[in-house]
């Protein structure tokens, strides 16, 4: 064998070598996974809430005493028609009668006291006020001469300090009884504006006083605030009330409403207009229909779920005449998605890599990632808008798998 031949048989058995070893190594690089799949799939997809409710009548009024008092006479009972304006229930006003003609005393006594400071005086009184006012005036000017001689004295040095400073103390004074006399004058013809201002006060927060005792005296006689039905009764004529005690609610039975606590898992998704299917069970097998009317803004306390935050959610009656009663406990189906066909994959398919959904295919022995666009989920399916295919593998819980690596399919699942 020649040389150039023994050259090319080596140079062969390198290459078929270093393609050996780089397979082997590439093997040890990437080591194949096993992974759990499911076949994207068209199937049926809903997405609803399962919950209770309570019936209520929309617009209901509650009905209750105004201040501490028994009952006294109670003119309706329960599923008796009202009309607006119809006295309903009267309570004792012996109290707030005392207190308005208590108030009407505060009153007079402020309104005397205010007309006695505004009364001008009796003509001998200004007449002698006058009269001091004058001679005061005409002292206080003697006085303001008998200054200036004096200043004028005591800048030649002819008269001492003392009898300068003594003079103008006389004339310091004279000024001042001036005054105090032009203002006693003032208050005799006119009354004293501060008195006047703050009797006057008195007079209006007596009047406000009054004003307020008939308005709850007439609360004690307490009249329908639109027509409808007495729909519950809490008290009895001899009942002793506090203020807040509900006595009646009134309202029209045929506007229902019901009132269901949904947790701030639950309502994520809920919106007016979605429809709602209602069940009692006191009518088996029937279904009413409903739709949500309005989503609280704010998470209160639950009064079903008691030691849970929820947030109340309103829906109204599709039928009138339903034959649901006010107060009856319903169960409830809220259809955030009605039934459709959609395309689907597990929730668990969907991971989100740089703010994008996606999902991992099984192309071959390699898992492939694919950005998806997704549209609702449930518990347990995500709808697939574009992406992926009917027909074709997606990796369950697919965190930690790069893109191409080699995948094993684990057997039994949805191949």
């Amino acid at each position: 064998m020649s040389n150039s031949k023994k050259l090319l048989l080596l140079l062969g058995a390198g290459s078929i070598l270093a393609v050996v070893v780089t397979a082997a190594l590439r093997g040890l690089s990437a080591p194949s996974v096993e992974v759990k799949t499911a076949l994207v799939e068209h199937r049926s997809y809903e997405d609803k809430v399962l919950t209770t409710g309570k019936v209520e009548v929309e617009g209901a009024v509650d009905l209750v005493a105004h201040f501490p008092a028994c009952l006294l006479k109670l003119h309706v009972g329960e599923g008796d028609r009202v009309a607006e304006g119809q006295v309903l229930f009267e309570l004792d006003t012996f109290e707030q009668e005392n207190r308005v003609r208590e108030a009407e005393a505060a009153l007079k006594v402020a309104e005397a006291e205010l007309a006695r400071a505004q009364k001008p005086a009796r003509p001998e009184e200004v007449a002698a006020a006058e009269a001091e006012y004058d001679w005061l005036q005409t002292q206080a000017e003697n006085a303001r001469r008998n200054y200036e001689r004096y200043r004028y004295l005591f800048e030649q040095g002819a008269v001492p300090a003392a009898e300068f400073e003594a003079a103008e103390a006389s004339y310091r004074k004279a000024e001042a009884d001036l005054k105090a006399a032009a203002s006693r004058l003032e208050r005799l013809r006119s009354g004293d504006p501060e008195e006047i201002r703050v009797i006057a006060a008195r007079v209006e927060q007596a009047r406000a006083s009054l004003q307020s005792a008939r308005a709850l005296l007439e609360k004690g006689q307490l009249r329908a605030p639109g027509g409808g039905i007495v729909l519950q009764k809490y008290a009895d004529e001899g009942d002793y009330l506090q203020p807040g005690s509900p006595v009646l609610t009134i309202g029209d039975p045929e506007n229902l409403q019901v009132v269901a606590d949904l947790s701030e898992q639950d309502v994520a998704g809920v919106t007016p207009g979605q429809e709602v299917e209602v069940r009692w069970a006191g009518d088996p097998g029937k279904i009413y229909r409903g739709e949500v009317a309005s989503v609280a803004p704010g998470v209160t306390r639950g009064t079903m779920r008691e030691n849970e935050n929820v947030v109340k959610v309103y829906i109204t009656l599709k039928e009138v005449g339903t034959g649901l009663k006010p107060g009856a406990n319903v169960d409830l189906t809220i259809y955030r998605v009605r039934p459709r066909r959609s395309l689907l994959v597990p929730n668990e398919a969907v991971i989100e890599l740089d703010g994008k959904k996606a999902v991992f295919v099984v192309e071959g022995r390699k898992a492939r990632r694919r950005a998806v666009d997704v549209g609702h989920s449930n518990e347990l399916y995500t709808e697939i808008k574009s992406g992926v295919k009917a027909g074709e593998l997606v990796v369950l819980a697919p965190e930690g798998l790069q893109d191409g690596q080699q995948v094993r399919v684990s057997t039994g699942d949805g191949k």
